[in-house]
């Protein structure tokens, strides 16, 4: 991997040069496990989106000039902004993604290691929704409480079925575990269905931004973001195959 300029090297030394620059094509490859970056939008704050493009639902910004940690990086939508046109898109230590278009890093190219998603579900019941579509209609329901102690509905209605078909979490998880399917090792990629067990007896699921974050029900009594490990008494993970969801 190598190219003749650094693009963002040049964008701090002078204008002019971003003009004359010409950056050779880079790829995907393994890097940091995260990095940190700065925010460069010229004052405008920079949008966060559920994923990777700009039809993604916006949930928050963050302020020009700021400092955020990317944890992975994606390729998306086609972007141009403050740094030349990229594909790339930056995952969020708050679980949100940025194009990295915006983003100073000190280099043209991937900085940190490719998002990792989860694999497919079996074809007899292929999900209506793919896993970036269903962490988008997860976020499109940040900060509500209408889903506490149904978050095997919330999941199920994210992936764009009415519901699971199951009772509870703990039943899903129990048939997740028996047919091969829930994995205890390895931290869950994205759109992988996470599940605990709970005091209750009735289990919790959510669903994996990737990176170690989720985005599911009961994050301070509503639908929110937290680490895969924060809810205690973690199950595993498994891809998203709802078999009785209708």
């Amino acid at each position: 991997m190598w190219k003749s300029f650094n693009r963002r090297l040049i964008a701090v030394a002078s204008a002019a040069a971003i003009i004359a620059a010409v950056a050779l094509p880079t790829g995907a490859y393994a890097a940091a496990a995260s990095a940190t970056g700065t925010v460069n939008t010229a004052g405008a704050p920079l949008t966060v989106r559920s994923g990777p493009g700009t039809t993604y639902d916006s949930w928050r910004t963050v302020a020009d000039g700021a400092t955020v940690t990317l944890l992975c990086q994606t390729n998306g939508e086609s972007v141009t902004g403050t740094y030349g046109t990229t594909k790339l898109w930056d995952l969020l230590s708050n679980g949100g993604m940025v194009s990295d278009a915006y983003i100073y890093t000190g280099s043209d190219g991937q900085v940190v290691n490719s998002c990792t998603y989860v694999g497919d579900e079996p074809s007899s019941k292929t999900n209506p929704r793919a896993a970036n579509g269903a962490i988008n209609w997860a976020f499109q329901h940040y900060g509500s409480s209408a889903y506490e102690n149904l978050c095997l509905a919330f999941v199920a209605q994210s992936y764009g079925w009415g519901g699971s078909g199951w009772n509870t979490a703990e039943i899903g998880g129990d048939w997740e575990t028996s047919n091969g399917y829930l994995h205890t090792t390895g931290i869950p990629p994205r759109g992988a269905l996470v599940w605990y067990h709970n005091s209750a007896g009735s289990g919790h699921v959510a669903i994996s931004l990737g990176e170690g974050k989720v985005i599911g029900t009961s994050v301070a009594g509503a639908v929110g973001v937290a680490g895969y490990l924060d809810h205690g008494m973690y199950r595993g993970w498994s891809v998203a195959y709802l078999p009785a969801a209708w």
